[in-house]
């Protein structure tokens, strides 16, 4: 079943349209998450480049909502040409995904991922494209689960030089 923006997920959460005012608390919970990941703040650089990523021409922007109204999870699609010289052509770039680390591994970063396919190939936009450290097991993971496939040759992290891999799915 197809996750649409309104849906209410586990946690009680529920999909929206993310708004220029939801970009401070996405670059929050981006860094938030990044931490948990790494076991240690983000590096020099991190805030700049993701707010960066919101300056571009978007495609899908998604987030996830708690009862609260807290920010649990967000994703950002922009664009093709967004991502790095060797991304396919065309292909519309998925620039951030995140989870707030509370909120984590319950479902949410899926529904926004599958949300975030839904609204781009409702844009036109049938091919699209990503890049993850490859020790993210947990991304890694959720991505092939849902038919992403390896594009490339690994690449360095721009910002920590961490081994990263390209990833693009095909809805053609």
């Amino acid at each position: 079943m197809a996750v649409r923006i309104g849906d209410t997920l586990p946690e009680g959460a529920q999909l929206v349209d993310g708004t220029a005012d939801d970009v401070g608390a996405c670059v929050a919970v981006w860094l938030s998450a990044v931490e948990a990941r790494d076991g240690h703040p983000a590096v020099a650089g991190t805030t700049e480049r993701c707010l960066a990523k919101f300056e571009r021409p978007r495609v899908a922007f998604v987030v996830a909502r708690t009862a609260g109204s807290e920010l649990a999870g967000f994703g950002l699609v922009t664009a093709p040409g967004g991502g790095a010289a060797t991304d396919p052509p065309g292909a519309a770039y998925l620039a951030l995904l995140a989870v707030a680390p509370a909120a984590a591994r319950h479902g949410i970063g899926g529904a926004i991922l599958d949300a975030l396919v839904a609204g781009s190939a409702a844009a036109g936009h049938d091919e699209l494209v990503l890049h993850v450290l490859t020790d993210n097991t947990a991304a890694v993971g959720l991505y092939t689960s849902r038919g992403w496939r390896a594009y490339g040759d690994g690449h360095a992290h721009p910002l920590t030089g961490a081994a990263s891999q390209t990833y693009v799915l095909s809805q053609r």
